[in-house]
């Protein structure tokens, strides 16, 4: 695959953390290539496996790092992919959730989410920072008498500017192996049918869908399963040499950039070469 592939997409979608913001920080090129996706009329989505906030809180916090403002409406999170999937299945009455109360105000506005700490029906784990032993015995009391479980996403660490947090992975595997019990759905990326959800909302195909980001486990596998382009940014978690290694993507074609200024170069030149993009 060469970069003129990037003259395909209709749908650039970023990941979060790790690819445009690390913690606190912004990465190299993040606030110029989002201005330049607003510049030459490029439609963009910010993805987060991120449950510990709603959009709105994602949102305020990369306006306030990148330094631009970015509306909750740009933000796509394992939330919105766990509202969609409790609609779809019935499951939005009696929920016990390892959730953020923040994160519980969300689903339940704007989802219809309802909780409940007796007798649920279903147990809900994501990123819970405000965890607690209690909350985490009562999840695992309540899965070893039959309730089923679900994973919001599989991050097993968040990346920090210190280093790495406990995900929601972490706090699920801690259940998995009190209870011996696995999750009936593991959500978020690298799951296919978040990035479909988000290129249904935007009325394109997953194959004209761009997708940036640092992680190969859930990134890239999540792009590559949706048949959408794969691109890889060096500047995060994963190493060339961890691509190279990695015997399921030997074979697909998959765009490698050192960073986002990389990208953001490869984008400027596609764009003075093609008569078919808008571009300033």
């Amino acid at each position: 695959m060469n970069k003129r592939t990037l003259l395909q997409c209709k749908l650039f979608v970023f990941d979060m953390d790790g690819t445009l913001i690390l913690g606190n920080k912004p990465l190299s090129c993040a606030r110029e290539l989002i201005e330049y996706m607003r510049r030459s009329n490029r439609r963009f989505v910010i993805v987060t496996n991120n449950s510990s906030e709603p959009n709105e809180k994602h949102a305020k916090n990369l306006s306030r790092i990148l330094g631009i403002k970015i509306t909750a409406d740009e933000i796509y999170s394992s939330l919105d992919h766990l509202g969609n999937y409790l609609k779809k299945h019935g499951m939005i009455e009696n929920v016990f959730p390892l959730l953020t109360r923040s994160s519980k105000r969300y689903l339940h506005h704007k989802y219809g989410v309802k909780f409940s700490d007796k007798s649920p029906r279903l147990v809900v784990v994501g990123f819970d920072k405000e965890l607690t032993y209690s909350k985490l015995a009562d999840a695992c009391i309540f899965i070893q008498k039959g309730v089923p479980w679900v994973l919001v996403h599989p991050d097993l660490r968040c990346p920090a500017e210190a280093g790495y947090l406990p995900d929601a992975g972490s706090i699920g595997k801690a259940i998995e192996l009190t209870t011996g019990t696995r999750p009936i759905a593991i959500l978020g990326k690298p799951s296919s049918e978040m990035l479909i959800e988000i290129s249904l909302k935007n009325n394109v195909s997953t194959r004209e869908v761009c997708y940036i980001g640092d992680r190969i486990y859930t990134d890239i596998r999540m792009a590559v399963e949706s048949n959408a382009i794969p691109i890889l940014v060096l500047s995060g978690e994963a190493t060339l040499q961890d691509l190279i290694s990695d015997v399921a993507l030997q074979e697909k074609r998959i765009l490698v950039f050192k960073d986002l200024c990389d990208l953001l170069d490869a984008l400027g030149a596609m764009c003075s070469s093609s008569e078919n993009l808008e571009c300033i």
